[in-house]
């Protein structure tokens, strides 16, 4: 009886650990990688509303830019995207936005949050789904926004991201 057991155990193992070795197999069938995008944007709409006087928030301001971003590292993702932002931002030096980037293949869509500091934006990047070849994707990373002038932005975006 414990030979059977033991057999019948030993196969009850055997089989979980040709389960476990396939598992892992099945889940690299995501597309994963990181990116690293330098991009030139250019402010195309700005309006700023300044609150009442005193008011400590000083003024709400909104804006669309438009640029390109080439891949750091001359691979074909995301390479020579056109790269449109629409943000606001308050007098407090916090700010959001949204970003698309669009492809022959396809469009991806991020949001980000982000402050204020001396020369520009830093903050956090979410990659919130796409269409085409960026459909169902994810990632997170960082950007850093440099003011070049009034108008022109130098943007560094470097993210992680995963696709089913």
């Amino acid at each position: 009886m414990t030979r059977i057991l033991s057999r019948s155990l030993f196969k009850a193992i055997g089989i979980g650990m040709v389960v476990v070795g396939v598992s892992p197999a099945v889940a690299q069938a995501e597309e994963h990688g990181t990116f690293r995008g330098l991009a030139v944007l250019v402010n195309t709409k700005f309006q700023k509303i300044d609150a009442s006087e005193g008011h400590p928030g000083g003024a709400v301001m909104i804006g669309e830019m438009d640029g390109v971003v080439f891949n750091d590292r001359r691979e074909t993702w995301l390479d020579k995207a056109r790269y449109q932002v629409v943000w606001k931002g308050d007098g407090t030096g916090h700010g959001e936005c949204l970003k698309t980037f669009t492809m022959p293949d396809g469009r991806l869509f991020a949001k980000c949050v982000g402050h204020a500091v001396g020369d520009g934006w830093t903050g956090e990047v979410e990659l919130v789904g796409g269409t085409g070849a960026y459909e169902g994707i994810t990632g997170r990373g960082r950007y850093r926004l440099t003011n070049v002038s009034e108008t022109v932005m130098w943007d560094v975006l470097e993210w992680d991201w995963a696709k089913p």
